[in-house]
């Protein structure tokens, strides 16, 4: 086996990591030589990753996360299939170096278009964006038989909650949904390994055998085959009248599943989820059943990655930090008082209640991302309305609260309200409508016991 030429290394655990003069990352078991250097704070950050040795997708995902661009392009020579990665080989030499960076060299170029660009607390998810707008195809779901799930993203790598990032990606509109499967998932371990049998109703025993069902004309009645049989004659178990020529004397209607049991005979059996992982049971009609998709990079995801950020519909997020912002028990707790003090010494206290009325329908029409920046200057149009005295907390995602001590409703409605209605239509094109709801004394007190 052939060796990269190493610039510097750095013990990670029991793994070092490795800067060649390829510009290659290496992951692998040799000595250190260099423990004190750090290659992923180095003046050239690497053009790829590479994997010599087995290890944990915990290692890999921490590594990525220290790492200017944590989308280049990985291969993996260890046998690490639960790892994202855009290339495997099994042997680790000149060859197989020039054959990665062949497979490489698209993603190289798609990388560099678009520098990478992301909030703290949209990495992981931008991170999933750029690797479907690099690699230019679908991220496609498949089946893994010892994965809990059933259903993996081998382009992703397994890991847990990147179903639900991936599915928060396409409720934005950044990804296309294309259906590929649905699994049912244990009831009890969330498993979608599961086992479908049909079970008796009256005793859940799966020892059913399907008869064929027997009318007799003459008496009317109806059971089993099985019921009828006497030796090699068909005889009937209500009136004891052997039954002679089919369609004169009986018909055979359809077929019944008869349970070995317990005798009972049942229609339509009940039908079952037995967990592989830990054996217990989930009759059908209580199963949860989860969609999977294979999904594709969209326009939509392209003007996130040049912005750098997600779009977001949630006030309190774009409050947090700010002046005069306090979470709901301390905006009540803030309220409360000042209603007390207001009711005390015969001043006034007046509560607003803000909200944009029609988000929803707006984004339809002008995509997350522009609507979440209607979405953005409206909230800060609500900030700069507040005083020194106010205070303000967002209710839910869509509305905030906003508290005015020693303002009567009119000045609320004319300097709050109007404020903000005019800065939204003035500096957004959208008609992003602002309903609003204005009470003080004891409908300020009610207003507050809104949920």
């Amino acid at each position: 086996m052939k060796t990269v030429k190493t610039k510097r290394q750095i013990r990670l655990k029991d793994r070092v990591e490795t800067t060649d003069d390829s510009g290659f990352l290496t992951l692998g078991t040799s000595p250190s030589i260099v423990p004190d250097s750090d290659p992923v704070l180095s003046d050239q950050p690497p053009l790829g990753i590479i994997l010599i040795d087995r290890l944990e997708a915990s290692e890999l995902s921490a590594l990525l996360e220290r790492l200017p661009d944590p989308a280049i392009p990985i291969a993996d020579f260890g046998n690490n299939h639960d790892v994202r990665h855009d290339f495997v080989g099994e042997g680790f030499d000149a060859s197989s170096i020039e054959e990665l960076k062949r497979r490489f060299a698209p993603i190289w170029r798609k990388l560099e278009e678009l520098p990478f660009r992301a909030a703290r607390e949209d990495r992981t998810e931008m991170t999933l964006l750029r690797v479907a707008y690099s690699r230019e195809t679908m991220i496609e779901a498949k089946f893994v038989v010892d994965s809990p799930a059933l259903v993996e993203y081998p382009m992703l790598g397994r890991g847990a909650g990147v179903r639900q990032r991936l599915e928060m990606l396409a409720g934005l509109d950044l990804l296309q949904r294309h259906h590929f499967t649905r699994t049912h998932v244990c009831g009890k371990c969330a498993s979608a390994r599961v086992h479908v049998c049909e079970a008796c109703p009256a005793c859940s025993s799966q020892d059913l055998v399907e008869e064929s069902l027997v009318h007799h004309y003459r008496c009317g009645c109806k059971e089993p085959e099985s019921h009828f049989v006497d030796g090699r004659k068909l005889v009937c178990p209500k009136c004891s009248r052997e039954l002679r020529h089919f369609g004169v004397d009986y018909e055979k209607p359809g077929n019944i599943t008869v349970c070995r049991g317990c005798g009972a005979s049942n229609a339509e059996p009940n039908v079952q989820f037995v967990c592989l992982d830990c054996s217990a049971v989930t009759p059908s009609t209580d199963a949860r059943t989860l969609d999977w998709y294979h999904y594709e990079f969209a326009e939509e995801g392209l003007r996130a990655l040049r912005d750098g950020r997600l779009p977001r519909f949630d006030i309190a997020r774009l409050l947090e930090g700010r002046t005069r912002a306090f979470s709901v028990q301390e905006f009540r707790l803030l309220a409360t008082e000042s209603l007390r003090v207001a009711r005390r010494y015969g001043r006034q206290f007046t509560v607003v209640r803000l909200s944009l009325a029609n988000i929803d329908e707006l984004r339809g029409e002008l995509g997350p991302l522009q609507m979440d920046l209607a979405f953005r200057v409206a909230v800060d149009a609500i900030v700069e309305t507040l005083r020194e005295a106010d205070f303000v907390c967002a209710d839910s995602a869509t509305s905030a609260l906003i508290g005015c001590p020693e303002t009567p409703v009119d000045q609320v409605a004319t300097n709050v309200v109007d404020r903000v209605r005019n800065v939204i239509r003035d500096t957004i094109a959208a008609p992003l409508e602002l309903a609003a709801a204005v009470a003080e004394g004891d409908g300020a007190a009610d207003l507050l016991a809104e949920k």
